[in-house]
C-alpha cells in the first residue's frame, strides 16, 4: 500500500513538473512570437491604413454632424489621413484640402500591438485568435475616433484663432474639457486598451503563468 502511495506520488510529481516545463515554454514562446508577430502587425497595419482608416472617418463625420453639424461640414480622406471642412476658418491648415487636418494613425498603433500580442499567444485556435482580433480592431475604432473627435476640437479651440474659439464655446465645450479629452485620447487610451484587452482576452492564460511564477 506505501509502495502504491509512493507511485501515486511520483506520478503526480512528475505530471506537475511536466505542466511546470509546459508553461514555462509557453511564456518563453510568447516573447518570441512577439518579436516575430509585431512587425508584421506594423507592416500590415500601415500597408493596410488606408483601408483602416475609413471607417474612423465616417464614425467621427456622423459625430460632428450629430454634436456640431454648423461647426464641422463634412469629411474627406486623403490617403491614411483625414480632412474635416470649417467654414470658421479662412484657408486651409497643415497641407489638408479645405479644413483641419488629422492623422488616426498616432491614435491607433494599439491594433498592430494587439494583432502580435494575440498571435504570439500560445493556447488560442485560430478561432480564437480572429475573434480576439476583430473585435480588439473594433474597440481601436472607438479609441481612434475619440483621438480625432477631439484633436479637431483642441485644433479649432485654441489654435486656428478667435472665430473658430467662440464656435466652439458656443456649443458648450470649455477648454478644460477639451485639453482633458485630448490629452486622454492621445496618451492614455491608444496604450493602454490593446494591453488591458489582451489580458482580459486571455486572462486565464496569465493567470495560469502567473501562479507558476
Amino acid at each position: 500500500m506505501t509502495s502504491e502511495n509512493q507511485s501515486q506520488q511520483d506520478k503526480d510529481a512528475t505530471q506537475q513538473a511536466a505542466e511546470e516545463k509546459s508553461e514555462s515554454s509557453q511564456v518563453r514562446d510568447l516573447f518570441i512570437l512577439s518579436a516575430l508577430w509585431l512587425p508584421m502587425g506594423f507592416f500590415l497595419w500601415f500597408y493596410l491604413s488606408s483601408v483602416l482608416v475609413a471607417p474612423v472617418m465616417l464614425i467621427c463625420d456622423a459625430l460632428f454632424e450629430w454634436v456640431a453639424p454648423e461647426l464641422v461640414r463634412g469629411m474627406v480622406q486623403q490617403g491614411y489621413r483625414i480632412v474635416a471642412h470649417v467654414p470658421v476658418i479662412a484657408g486651409p491648415v497643415g497641407d489638408g484640402a479645405d479644413g483641419v487636418l488629422t492623422n488616426p494613425l498616432i491614435y491607433g498603433y494599439g491594433v498592430p500591438l494587439l494583432f502580435g500580442l494575440v498571435m504570439a499567444t500560445p493556447p488560442l485556435s485560430w478561432k480564437q485568435r480572429i475573434g480576439q482580433i476583430l473585435f480588439g480592431y473594433a474597440a481601436m475604432l472607438a479609441v481612434q475616433s475619440w483621438g480625432v473627435f477631439w484633436e479637431i476640437m483642441k485644433n479649432l479651440s485654441f489654435q486656428l484663432g478667435p472665430g473658430a474659439a467662440v464656435a466652439v464655446e458656443d456649443l458648450g465645450f470649455s477648454k478644460t474639457l477639451i485639453a482633458l479629452c485630448y490629452q486622454m485620447g492621445y496618451l492614455i487610451l491608444p496604450a493602454v486598451v490593446p494591453i488591458a484587452l489582451w489580458i482580459l482576452f486571455n486572462r486565464r492564460f496569465l493567470e495560469r503563468v502567473a501562479r507558476r511564477w
